[in-house]
């Protein structure tokens, strides 16, 4: 029976009458309770209003009482609930007294007298105010669930303030036999019982509100008296001949301007006020596999890796976090945002600011280390872009190492929690910087960002934006990384300034990884799908009809494809995907008796390349194996394969597609099959298959489907052919570059390949890259490229793939170019 009968329901019907409460998890079922064993809840602190909320949901949810006897003879002398903090925790806390609780101790001396009892604990934390709260006013923010103990007055207010966004989270239910050692006095056993008990409740809590931080000078100087940071500071002193207080200054100067100063009245302003931006700009945020962060953040640091393709993405993914009821992560931001007004309000948020480049600047590279590695050792959540950059051509930028390598040390020199990288898939069906993007893909530099231009920026935004789909991928565990490289480091003791050689290795195979589940975890929306087919098209204009149709393949094709179970595809048909493309403006539409024609205008054409090469890894394959017919009319699988193989290593390493090279031939026969199930294929033999009829629609959408990957292959061709016209040893890779650009970006002129990723030197560079990378060419003395002619014979034996006009096209450029240059 409860005490307090008439009371406690009263209290509870006056409660929820304001209150409203979600509960984790949702179901009694879910929580996998032994009914034939007393449960005790645990609660951190005993107030009055969480006992009331938990004995209402405990009846919603047909569980026992928590002020209800335990049901055993033995045990009846005590309730069904049990608090970690002690009646006076300042007083408990001021002596060091350890909590021993006259209940626990009798539980404990009734288990060994009665071996066949056992008891379920169920920790369970109430959060009032949480992340996720809508609150109404700046000033909520003050009675804000936090790590501060409330008294009766600020409870009330939380209540009052907060109560309609109510957490009860259950936690999963710890035995009290598998806590209780024999070989343990009472005392002891009841210590770690105890703390047991509060580690689980500090874990939940951690996840929720975030880790309790210290204030941001008491970091600072915690971060100054560090060992490393002083040996950093007296060789400084000692290279520029300055005084110790001088260069302890300067490293005071760096960590303040790298420092978050996180405050819960900035989180709220920019709660209010990114509210309003999304409800005013975009039709809705959609968040895909997002569950399995909440139980991850109990035992690991999570250190988000998204994707960077707007400076919408910083402010986006902590606002998504933060209404999963998790903590906001502290995110690094590139100094160029540390303006007067904005790099506070983003400090505030969570934002840290670092340098681009801090090479041979010790001090600078050993405070923002042992920042980044107090923050993972405190299992404070980071947030990080590996590409460096935001991409201007749709594509995933080469990673760059750098946090990325400071993580992996941080953990291996402290090893306080284990590390989980969090890939994460942003995608937007409209940007906000389209115009900008457009311009600096046009040849414009890049503006810089100062107040007032970021200003104008925002007061400058109209119109709707349309969705953004944010899609959590499949978790990267550092540790199965570093098994994998270095079975034994777990044994060794880890020297950050003899760094092993696999540390690097390690990096970059982790780095890889992190692009390609950021790719595994694609949505793909109906601009992409538009693009794909209508930047395929001459002069980009089709039959609306024909355009639905092309649609329905690429999306029946991308579903067969299975590339990965995180991976998404609109629901939304042709036709639906086109009128969406309409509403948001991307496309326009010709009235004709015989049926519209839907076409881009000059600025489309260009900006939609971007969303077309959001979804490139998904249809690179099933592109290059439709250029295999190109220039015949049947192909045998052998050939296909040997083909594909050729170009594949390059797309793979550009695009970081999932499949290895070992898988390719799998996969291949996959698409074949996809392929002619679609029509776009007749299977003619055992192992050959042939193109459609020239004139039927199935050999005009295969011709689509082939031009998707095609410039691509034509600039990976270009190269090539530059390479063997100009001759080993006879040109540098900047001259290369520049050569490459100057030939793809006459050659889009010629054809009017409006797609000005088409002649980007980073791509021009990453496949100099990968070249260099897999042993195509190497650099000789005086930087000169060297290379063996039997290695690039083999890339200019993918020939057969390309149009036969554009391949003219290159040789005759190359042949002009080298006449010219004979005269």
């Amino acid at each position: 029976m409860s005490r307090f009968h008439p009371l406690n329901y009263l209290g509870r019907k006056l409660l929820y009458s304001w209150i409203k409460v979600d509960v984790v998890p949702t179901s009694a079922e879910q929580l996998k309770l032994d009914q034939d064993k007393p449960v005790i809840y645990v609660l951190e602190y005993r107030y009055w209003s969480s006992l009331l909320v938990l004995e209402q949901e405990c009846k919603r949810l047909a569980l026992v009482s928590p002020l209800s006897r335990l049901p055993t003879p033995e045990l009846r002398h005590w309730h069904a609930v049990y608090t970690i903090a002690p009646r006076q925790p300042f007083q408990a806390w001021l002596q060091n007294q350890p909590k021993r609780s006259r209940m626990i101790r009798g539980i404990v001396e009734t288990l060994r007298d009665h071996p066949d009892l056992d008891v379920q604990f169920v920790p369970v934390s109430i959060f009032w105010g949480r992340p996720v709260a809508k609150q109404k006013s700046t000033l909520t923010v003050l009675f804000a669930h936090s790590w501060e103990i409330a008294g009766r007055i600020r409870q009330f207010f939380r209540i009052l303030i907060h109560g309609k966004e109510t957490l009860v989270q259950f936690s999963e239910v710890i035995k009290l036999r598998e806590l209780i050692a024999n070989e343990l006095e009472d005392d002891e056993n009841i210590d770690h019982i105890q703390q047991a008990l509060a580690d689980r409740l500090h874990q939940v809590k951690t996840a929720t509100l975030g880790p309790d931080t210290s204030h941001r000078r008491t970091l600072v100087r915690d971060l100054m008296l560090h060992e490393d940071v002083q040996n950093a500071i007296r060789k400084r002193s000692v290279e520029e001949n300055k005084s110790p207080y001088q260069a302890a200054l300067q490293a005071r100067k760096y960590l303040y301007e790298i420092v978050a100063d996180r405050t819960n009245i900035t989180i709220r302003v920019m709660q209010i006020a990114l509210t309003a931006f999304w409800n005013r700009f975009y039709s809705g945020i959609l968040v895909e596999h997002a569950e399995q962060l909440r139980s991850l953040a109990l035992t690991h640091e999570l250190v988000y890796v998204p994707c960077h393709r707007s400076h919408v993405d910083y402010l986006l993914l902590s606002y998504v976090i933060h209404y999963q009821g998790l903590s906001i992560p502290h995110i690094a931001a590139g100094k160029n945002l540390n303006m007067p007004v904005i790099g506070s309000i983003l400090r505030g948020g969570g934002a840290f600011f670092i340098r681009r480049s801090f090479k041979g600047n010790e001090l600078y590279s050993t405070v923002i280390f042992e920042y980044l590695a107090k923050l993972i050792s405190d299992g404070t959540p980071v947030e990080y872009f590996v590409e460096g950059g935001r991409s201007r051509t749709g594509r995933l930028l080469k990673p760059r190492p750098g946090m990325l390598a400071m993580t992996v040390r941080a953990f291996l020199k402290y090893r306080e929690r284990p590390v989980a990288f969090i890939p994460v898939y942003i995608g937007y069906e409209k940007m906000m910087e389209g115009k900008a993007y457009l311009a600096e893909l046009s040849g414009k530099e890049k503006k810089q960002e100062s107040l007032i231009s970021s200003i104008w920026s925002i007061l400058s935004i109209r119109g709707n934006f349309g969705y953004v789909y944010t899609n959590f991928g499949t978790p990267i565990l550092l540790t199965h990384h570093l098994d994998t490289h270095h079975p034994s480091w777990s044994s060794e003791e880890y020297d950050d300034t003899h760094r092993p050689d696999w540390l690097m290795e390690t990096v970059d195979d982790i780095a890889d990884h992190i692009m390609v589940n950021i790719n595994r975890a694609v949505h793909v929306n109906a601009i992409n799908l538009v693009s794909t087919v209508l930047l395929a098209t001459p002069k980009q204009h089709m039959d609306e009809a024909q355009l639905a149709a092309m649609i329905d393949v690429y999306s029946a094709l991308i579903n067969a494809l299975e590339y990965s179970n995180k991976a998404l595809v609109t629901s939304l048909n042709g036709k639906e995907q086109i009128h969406r493309s309409e509403l948001l403006k991307r496309v326009r539409r010709q009235k004709h008796k015989m049926g519209d024609i839907i076409y881009l205008d000059a600025k489309n054409t260009v900006l939609l390349t971007y969303y077309r090469n959001n979804i490139l890894h998904l249809t690179a394959v099933p592109s290059v194996i439709a250029c295999c017919f190109n220039n015949a009319p049947t192909q045998k699988l052998e050939n296909i394969i040997n083909l594909v193989s050729i170009a594949y290593p390059f797309l793979r390493r550009q695009l970081f597609i999932v499949w290895r090279q070992d898988q390719l031939a799998e996969v291949i026969e996959h698409v074949l099959d996809i392929l002619t199930e679609l029509g776009l294929l007749k299977k003619t033999a055992e192992d050959e298959y042939a193109r459609p009829q020239t004139s039927s629609i199935e050999y005009a959408q295969l011709e689509l489907l082939a031009k998707v990957i095609s410039p691509i292959l034509e600039l990976y061709y270009m190269t090539f052919a530059i390479l063997l016209n100009t001759g080993t040893n006879k040109v540098t890779e900047p001259e290369l570059i520049e050569h490459s650009y100057l030939v793809a970006q006459r050659l889009s002129m010629i054809y009017e390949l409006d797609s000005p990723d088409f002649f980007d030197k980073r791509l021009i560079t990453n496949f100099i890259d990968a070249l260099r990378d897999m042993a195509y060419v190497t650099i000789g003395e005086n930087d000169l490229i060297q290379y063996s002619v039997d290695y690039l014979k083999i890339g200019e034996d993918a020939v057969s793939l390309l149009n036969r006009n554009i391949r003219a096209s290159i040789l005759q450029l190359l042949r002009t170019k080298r006449n010219q240059s004979s005269e």
